[in-house]
């Protein structure tokens, strides 16, 4: 490999990881702010986070296609179920986080959004690699 194709790969690798961590922070603010507002209408944490947790889904495919890694085509339905199988892993490392937390801290128990921070965290990587070397190669 050429040093030119080197640091072209080096830049890449750097957008892609700034824009997945974009599209992790806008993810985090959707399942933050659904979170919330189910919360305050009564929903109880671990139900409520299951909406919360695909309006963040929905965001950060959007994001993450168009922007950290440029497809340019069409979005599709399986385009979309893929994504969500190559996430899996993160998803239920994020969601078994999210619970467990929940059940080990009584802060995090009186403020759900709290255990968001640890869950988000826990599932960013394992995302982040899927992503790269499944999805978007």
């Amino acid at each position: 490999m050429s040093e030119r194709s080197r640091q072209t790969a080096a830049c890449e690798r750097r957008r892609h990881l700034g824009g997945f961590a974009l599209a992790g922070l806008a993810g985090f603010g959707v399942d933050a702010g659904v979170l919330s507002a189910l919360l305050a209408l009564g929903c109880p944490a671990g139900l409520a986070r299951v909406p919360s947790f695909v309006a963040a889904v929905l965001t950060t495919w959007a994001i993450n296609r168009t922007v950290t890694f440029r497809t340019s085509t069409r979005a599709t339905l399986g385009e979309f179920l893929r994504y969500v199988f190559a996430m899996g892993l993160g998803l239920a490392l994020n969601y078994a986080t999210f619970l467990l937390v929940l059940r080990l801290s009584e802060t995090a128990a009186a403020h759900p959004v709290l255990a968001l921070v640890p869950a988000t965290a826990a599932g960013m990587v394992v995302n982040f690699l899927g992503s790269r070397h499944i999805l978007h190669r």
